[in-house]
């Protein structure tokens, strides 16, 4: 807990940076939080997570490609006495769940047997239909045979990331989806000024009201991903990882956990951040592992219950009148 060096009275909450380059937040005393402030333009700061998993970094750099270095999130809670207490670690950037491979490990160890699995990027799922002509019309054949087959076969979708078991001879893989939060509200750059002006190690409160936007990031984002591809792994007889953090998971609805995997679609892996004062970080574990099938899966992204037809039709007559 910390005191609030801003004087505006009454409990409220907003959300704040949990993580700012990979350090811990509240372990930064008011000299470091100035620096990354106002860190220069072009400036790199290696990224710790991706320095655990280089093979996957972009271009093998592993320093932190997400403007302004916020890794994650949490609810700063102001009481009537100034003091700030911390909610729980939420991840804003897809990286963040690269600590360590851990999780990585666990994927491979439950879906494929094995804690030293490959892993590729990016790989094409979906291939665009050709058309005849763009403006509509046939091609003729001198169009037909001069047009660039891989502009045919372009891909319109990929599977982000694929773990493949080390015996190639079985070529035995599940695809894996990543998925951090969206935030909304005001950018983290309102919280600069209360920062530059906190001369103390105390924890000023958040320059702009935000929240976590779990319906964008689960039904908006997430769902879709998952209809898309898991009915297509579903016919090939492959499973789908998805990476989220508890708070994610516990916005969604109820969800049945399917007792054996074979009859699963979607695994889930929960992890959960908690801070650890002494390296002034945040680790992360895997909290939980929850087995689905994809529409129980669509149940719980969309996490609501249709309301009854007497009651649409109620609402829809107040709006024509």
């Amino acid at each position: 807990m910390g005191r609030a060096p801003a004087r505006q009275r009454g409990r409220r909450t907003s959300y704040g940076i949990a993580e700012w380059y990979s350090r811990l937040y509240r372990s930064l005393n008011a000299a470091q939080r100035l620096e990354f402030v106002d860190l220069p333009a072009g400036q790199h700061v290696e990224c710790r997570f991706l320095a655990d998993m280089p093979d996957l970094a972009p271009g093998g750099r592993t320093y932190c490609n997400k403007k302004g270095g916020v890794c994650s999130l949490r609810p700063f809670t102001q009481d009537e006495e100034f003091n700030v207490t911390f909610g729980t670690i939420t991840a804003t950037c897809p990286n963040r769940f690269l600590e360590g491979g851990a999780v990585f490990n666990e994927i491979g160890r439950i879906l494929l047997g094995t804690e030293d699995a490959l892993i590729a990027k990016e790989i094409p799922f979906l291939i665009r239909p050709q058309i005849n002509g763009d403006d509509g019309q046939e091609q003729n054949d001198a169009d037909m045979f001069n047009q660039d087959p891989a502009a045919d076969n372009e891909d319109v979708g990929r599977i982000d990331m694929v773990m493949v078991h080390p015996d190639l001879d079985r070529l035995a893989w599940c695809a894996v989806e990543l998925q951090a939060v969206y935030f909304s509200g005001g950018a983290i750059s309102k919280d600069y000024p209360a920062i530059r002006a906190d001369q103390g190690n105390g924890f000023p409160m958040p320059g702009a009201n935000r929240r976590a936007d779990y319906r964008s990031s689960g039904p908006k984002r997430l769902m879709p991903q998952l209809q898309i591809k898991v009915p297509a792994l579903r016919r090939w007889g492959k499973k789908m990882a998805v990476v989220v953090d508890r708070p994610f998971f516990d916005s969604l609805g109820p969800m049945d956990d399917v007792p054996d995997i074979s009859n699963s679609d979607i695994i889930w892996f929960i992890v959960r951040f908690d801070d650890d004062p002494i390296t002034g970080r945040a680790t992360m574990s895997v909290d939980e592992i929850r087995r689905t099938t994809l529409e129980r899966a669509v149940e719980g992204l969309t996490a609501g219950t249709p309301t009854s037809l007497d009651e649409f039709e109620r609402k829809l007559r107040g709006k024509l009148r």
